[in-house]
This record gives structure tokens, C-alpha cells and sequence, in this order.
């Protein structure tokens, strides 16, 4: 969707392509902005490399910046807010969960900070973008994040690389943790196939940044986004070619549900001696400890409407247990949906579900319609979302570009919005 050009006494000051290119640069910059790119360092016990005062002046002048566009389109704003009540649900439930949360002060904190932020750019990227424009944003932000973050881990290696602890010499980039930089780099190297492969015009150029992507995730050390990253591969090139064709489509689909199941039967039914033989700690690193712990002991203390945004892992009171059960208190559940849950309870969570599914099915219409990578994008990222989230935490914690793709894509794809830019 292109912007209308700028006049005064009708002469043309700034044109539709200008006015573009400008809204796209700022979305890309925001988005790098949720993506950690200008806070690396952070976890650091110095001083970030770029001092808190900018980053501050930066979160507070996008902030006003994404308010000050989306009041010059009321109509399409309102228009897109109101496409998919189930999205919005939940972001309300997330918005108002200080009136019961655990430490108020904290949520509402995390809620001005955080979370309203990242729904308001995916609300105005979403009113403003065409999908495809979208694709190239976000693959714009995953490409710059992913090279920030090989040129920190080979100028910086103290910043770029973990310097003590269990994990010392694994790449993170500008990311506090080794599995973040895979996650992000197996996220990037999916996108670039597409681009390379299923683009209207074929990038071949994307490939030599595919390889970096896969050697980025060797040497980030990270198992579970290794191996996400081939199971995403592998669901792109089903989805693209087998997907929705006919009967053949039907008999694919109940081959790779069986298979799957029985992958993960034989999986975890010798849980213990696969990870021995791989030199792997069956409690894959102490996750299904805390998975006990948190599903049996800490969600039933507050099951409907959990605890309140960014309340539960930095509360002395809420977090007893771990150290004896799960030998240390971690920083987050490993689980992107058990975050939610102890967030915002089981009825945020189901409103979450509902918007996904809804959102999924959506996609898979829409990648049998059109096959070009920008319309097979939503697909994927849905499918890669759950099973990055089944391990980590890359849902509504803290802020991540995760979910603000997840709310783009819910509300871009609701029959209405979807129509006004088509």
C-alpha cells in the first residue's frame, strides 16, 4: 500500500515513494530496536556498550513516533484494531493484569514499557503494509540483527561470545544467551530460503547468507535450534510443494502426521538412553524440572488470571522451590506457554490459542492461493513460533520481535485488512 504524496499550495513536497520509504526505514528501525539490536551488552556486569540515557531517548521517541503515524490514519487504525477481537483480547487481558497482579508497580512497569509498545508498531505495521512489504521488513531486521551479531562475536568477542559459565566460547550476538542467537539465526536462515527459492524473483544471493546461518548455528552450540532449523526446512519445502493439492494432499498430510507421531514415540520412549548416547542431560538442562514445578505447584496458585505481566521470575515469594527442585532459579520456564500462562492465566491463554488458530488457518488458505514466499511466510513463522516456544521463552516476555510478528500477522490476515491492501 503506497502513501499518498505530500503538497502544499499544490506543489509536491514529499511523494508517495519518499513518504514510503521513510515509514519503512522506521519500522525496520523499530523492530531492530525490540530485537535487542541497540542493547547488547546489557547482561553485562559494565556498563551496556551504548549507555542506557540513548537507549532510553530512543524508546521514548519511537514510542511517540508509531502514536503520531497511527493518529494520522484513524479510519485504517481503528479499521485493523478492531479486525480480530480474539488479538485484541488478549492484549486487553495482558493491559489490565496489574488491577491483579502479584507486584502491580512491576506490571504496570513492564506493560507501559513493553508490551503496549510492541502492540502499537504491530498494529501500525499491520494497518500499513502490504504482506509483502512485511516480509521484506522483517527479513530487512532479522538479516542486520543476525550480522550484528557475527560482528560482535568476531570484533567483540566479549560482548559477542559467553565468557564464563557452562556455555564460555559460544557465540550470542547481541543476544543474552546462546540458544537466543540460534533461535534467531534458524529463524533467519528459514527466511532466506524462502527468499531464494520461492521469492517472485529468485535472490541466489540469500544463499551465501543461508550458509553464514547454519555455520552461526553450530558454533552458537545451540541443539534445539540446529534442529529446529532442519525441521523448518523441511516444513517449507512440504508446505510449498505438497500442501492442499487434491487427494495427494490428503494421504502427504496423514504420511507426515504418522510419521511424526511415530518420531516422537520412539523419541520419547527412550528419552534417557537417546540423550546418554548423546551426552545430553535427560532433564535437558533441568527444563523438565521446572516444567514439574511450575505446571504442578505455581500455575494452580493463580490458574484463570495468572500472576500479572513480568511478575512471577522476579518475585522472592513466588519462585520458592526452585532451588531445591530444579537445583537454581531460572530466568524464565523454558516455555514460552507456561510464561503466558503464569502471566495471564488460562483464559489469556486460550485467548491466545483461539487467535493462532485462527490466524494458522488462515495462512494455510492463503499459501494455497499463492505460492510466492511473502504468502508462505505466515505459515511458516506460525508453525516455527510453537516450536521455538516449546523449549525457550519467545512469546510476551520481556520484549521480543517474536510476538510482535504474531500480532502483525494476526491482525494482517483477518479478511478486512487482508482485502484493503490486496
Amino acid at each position: 500500500m503506497q502513501a499518498q504524496k505530500l503538497t502544499l499550495n499544490g506543489n509536491t513536497v514529499v511523494s508517495g515513494k519518499q513518504i514510503d520509504f521513510a515509514e519503512t526505514c522506521f519500522a525496520v528501525f523499530y523492530l531492530l530496536f525490540f530485537a535487542g539490536a541497540f542493547g547488547f551488552g546489557a547482561d553485562l556486569a559494565a556498563a551496556p556498550v551504548i549507555p542506557t540515557p540513548i537507549i532510553t531517548l530512543i524508546r521514548y521517541a519511537a514510542y511517540a513516533a508509531v502514536v503520531l503515524l497511527l493518529s494520522l490514519r484513524p479510519i485504517e487504525t481503528l479499521k485493523t484494531a478492531l479486525s480480530n477481537k480474539w488479538a485484541l483480547g488478549i492484549i486487553f487481558i495482558t493491559s489490565i493484569s496489574f488491577l491483579w497482579s502479584y507486584n502491580p508497580s512491576v506490571t504496570i512497569d513492564s506493560i507501559w514499557k513493553e508490551f503496549i509498545p510492541m502492540f502499537l508498531l504491530s498494529l501500525y505495521i499491520a494497518s500499513r503494509f502490504t504482506l509483502e512489504q512485511q516480509f521484506k521488513i522483517v527479513l530487512w531486521v532479522l538479516v542486520i540483527v543476525f550480522l550484528e551479531s557475527v560482528a560482535l562475536a568476531v570484533a567483540m568477542p566479549g560482548v559477542g561470545r559467553h565468557i564464563e559459565g557452562p556455555f564460555v566460547g559460544s557465540w550470542k550476538g547481541v543476544f543474552a544467551q546462546k540458544n537466543q542467537f540460534g533461535a534467531h539465526s534458524a529463524m533467519t536462515l528459514i527466511a532466506l530460503f524462502m527468499l531464494a527459492n520461492y521469492a517472485k524473483e529468485k535472490q541466489r544471493w540469500a544463499l551465501i547468507l543461508l550458509g553464514g546461518c547454519f555455520a552461526a548455528l553450530l558454533v552458537s552450540s545451540s541443539v534445539t535450534a540446529l534442529t529446529l532449523s532442519f525441521v523448518g526446512l523441511t516444513l517449507t519445502v512440504f508446505y510449498r510443494r505438497f500442501a492442499w493439492l487434491g487427494k495427494r494432499s490428503v494421504l502427504l498430510g496423514a504420511l507426515f502426521v504418522l510419521v511424526s507421531v511415530s518420531f516422537f514415540y520412539v523419541l520419547f520412549s527412550n528419552w534417557v538412553d537417546i540423550l546418554d548416547y548423546f551426552d545430553r542431560d535427560p532433564t535437558l538442562s533441568t527444563r523438565t524440572l521446572i516444567w514439574h514445578l511450575v505446571i504442578n505447584a505455581k500455575i494452580p496458585g493463580s490458574p484463570y488470571l495468572g500472576y500479572g505481566r513480568g511478575v512471577f521470575w522476579d518475585s522472592v515469594g513466588l519462585t520458592t522451590g526452585f532451588e531445591s527442585f530444579a537445583y537454581h532459579v531460572p530466568p524464565h520456564a523454558h516455555n514460552g506457554f507456561l510464561d503466558l500462562i503464569l502471566d495471564v492465566g488460562f483464559i489469556g491463554f486460550s485467548f491466545f490459542c483461539v487467535t493462532w488458530f485462527m490466524t494458522y488457518v488462515r495462512a494455510a488458505r492463503l499459501a494455497y492461493d499463492r505460492k510466492e514466499a511473502a504468502y508462505l511466510w505466515p505459515l511458516l513463522f506460525l508453525s516455527m513460533l510453537v516450536l521455538f516456544n516449546t523449549f525457550e521463552s519467545y512469546l510476551a516476555r520481556l520484549t521480543t520481535l517474536y510476538w510482535i510478528i504474531f500480532i502483525i500477522l494476526a491482525f494482517s490476515l483477518t479478511p478486512k485488512v487482508f482485502a484493503s491492501k490486496d
